[in-house]
């Protein structure tokens, strides 16, 4: 069998596919350098970046120089930890100083930002060297990550697959071997869509405690909740990213200072495998089905759990009537900018985000706070649920894959089972927990027969991140 370019790298390159740990232990011994650690990776953008579309900018030279900054602390005996001289990248939903900044949107394909955000701050203080800005659909708007400004980003396991979304680019980087780290951002599954479509872990962290200083809405990212988090190959470089961002900021309104449950001496994992009434794909039925009946660790029992969530395509649409509010209103401060996506260019949106930005525009504020009794039920549910168990366990996507559209318009099925489904979020069985606040992370567990990864989502309680990461970690080793 031929190896996939993609997944697999040269001898030379093999370094691409290491774990933060290994890296910055070889950095430390001087064994490599971050400018060859970080020439590797420029140069595997190089070849496979025009055929996955991972990055939409490359910051070659910048990179170097932060690579040389980064040999130099360590020469001083100033490292400033894992990350410092490990190759990230950022995604292009998300602002960064003097570098080109799209959100995927074609009448903003030569804007530049002025400001960097705390994330890219936060990764500057690490040392961590950002390689460019990765691929999004427009304003992150969906499930897949396609738009008409640079079109899909294709999955590294399946060219004919999407790398899911929104933060497919993010994705695309990690697996493919293009970065070590990435940052994405999940408002409804965006972080743990993609890691799942493409065999990574991803982290949604409970709500409050990665911090986000918007301007000027400052409460933007609680409807729903909005989350800064990462992409990585295993749940140990996923805890050392997220805790890069992780902190108390007075300037965020919804930050908390840093909470952790105690640890348990044993877990209850419900499976919960369809999660209310989500119609899930057969294939991906089967394999989440045998591996948790197969799965066996100390001190973790495994039973049945049942979540009363509303119905599952209501889910969907009550989730994009919440999250068209704030689309709306970037949309209204484009306008004052002077690009009008309902008007002068609307033939450069797909469809779908037209409707959501018409939708956000109509609702009344009585429509807005009845949604908000719904998203109460939601909460409820997972609450409830959680009192017979202490994580639940579900698919992280009722499928395995998503097949590229039209350049600029994929979206996801909507059937599935015979059962309709929602085509840009409602698949996902992520966007609950962007309705809730509580911590969830997928990480992959199998392969469908056509070599699809499918990946299995574990919620925690409110604050107990930690104790989610330990049993991702534990789940994760029962596969070595």
């Amino acid at each position: 069998m031929i190896a996939n370019p993609y997944l697999t790298a040269p001898s030379d390159e093999a370094l691409c596919f290491e774990s933060v740990a290994q890296l910055s232990q070889r950095l430390d011994s001087r064994e490599i350098s971050a400018r060859e650690l970080v020439a590797l990776h420029l140069s595997r953008i190089d070849r496979l970046n025009p055929d996955l579309t991972a990055y939409v900018t490359v910051l070659h030279d910048d990179a170097l120089a932060a690579a040389d900054a980064s040999d130099a602390r360590r020469a001083a005996g100033r490292s400033r930890g894992a990350l410092d001289g490990i190759p990230v990248s950022v995604k292009d939903v998300e602002p960064m100083a003097g570098v080109r900044f799209t959100m995927g949107l074609k009448p903003f394909s030569d804007n530049v930002s002025d400001f960097d955000p705390l994330h890219v701050t936060a990764f500057r203080a690490a040392g961590a060297v950002i390689l460019g800005k990765t691929n999004t659909p427009e304003m992150g708007h969906k499930g897949v990550t396609d738009n008409l400004l640079f079109g899909p980003t294709r999955n590294p396991h399946s060219l004919r697959h999407n790398a899911g979304g929104s933060s497919g680019g993010a994705a695309a980087s990690v697996a493919a071997g293009l970065a070590v780290v990435a940052q994405g951002s999940d408002g409804g599954g965006s972080v743990r869509i993609p890691a799942a479509t493409t065999g990574l872990v991803g982290l949604k962290s409970s709500a409050g405690r990665v911090p986000e200083v918007r301007r000027p809405n400052a409460f933007q990212a609680a409807t729903p909740y909005q989350s800064i988090g990462v992409l990585t190959r295993t749940v140990a470089d996923t805890a050392i990213g997220t805790a890069a961002f992780t902190g108390f900021h007075s300037r965020d309104p919804h930050s908390v200072p840093a909470v952790d449950l105690p640890a348990r001496s044993h877990t209850v994992l419900g499976f919960a495998p369809t999660f209310g009434d989500f119609p899930i794909d057969v294939d991906v039925a089967s394999i989440l089905a045998t591996f948790m009946g197969a799965l066996d660790l100390p001190n973790v029992a495994v039973e049945r759990v049942d979540v009363a969530l509303p119905n599952a395509f209501e889910l969907a649409h009550l989730w994009r009537r919440l999250i068209s509010v704030q689309t709306a209103h970037n949309a209204a401060g484009f306008l004052e900018r002077g690009v009008d996506l309902l008007g002068a260019h609307r033939s450069e949106i797909p469809v779908e985000l037209a409707e959501l930005i018409e939708l956000g525009t109509s609702l009344s504020a009585v429509d807005h706070a009845r949604d908000h009794e719904r998203r109460s039920e939601v909460f409820d549910a997972i609450e409830l649920a959680l009192e017979h168990c202490d994580v639940i366990a579900t698919p992280t996507l009722a499928v395995a894959g998503v097949e590229n559209g039209e350049w600029g318009r994929t979206v996801g099925p909507t059937w599935i089972n015979g059962v309709e489904v929602e085509s840009t979020i409602g698949w996902t069985l992520t966007h609950p927990l962007n309705l809730s606040g509580h911590p969830a992370i997928t990480v992959p567990i199998g392969f469908t027969a056509e070599g699809l990864p499918v990946g299995l989502q574990l919620v925690g309680r409110r604050w107990d991140d930690a104790g989610l990461l330990a049993l991702a970690t534990s789940i994760e080793a029962s596969r070595a």
